[in-house]
């Protein structure tokens, strides 16, 4: 028999994007390149996923949220160059850890 558990996406990206709700996933976004971009979390609702998202190029990026649901208490989180944040729902909204 096989075995349930948590799995991990590593994606690197350099272009605008949604993330990704797979269930018994946890992902993680690393943003590379010279141009702002901008990552945006699938909804809260029912997603126990974790987000880490690392900002590795060399600008300014946003974290944006989807139906007005917010990142403690904000619809942006901006990362600078160099920044990281771990991500979880509430089940309601985002929260930073």
């Amino acid at each position: 028999g096989g075995s349930a558990g948590i799995t991990r996406s590593i994606n690197s990206i350099a272009i605008n994007t949604s993330f990704a709700a797979v269930a018994a996933v946890d992902y993680v976004y690393i943003f590379t390149g010279a141009t702002s971009r901008t990552g945006t979390l699938p909804t809260a609702v029912s997603n126990t996923n974790s987000y880490t998202v690392k900002n590795a190029g060399s600008v300014n990026m946003d974290v944006a949220t989807t139906s007005s649901q917010t990142i403690d208490g904000n619809l942006t989180l901006t990362l600078t160059p160099g920044q990281s944040v771990v991500l979880y729902s509430n089940n309601t909204n985002w929260v930073i850890t």
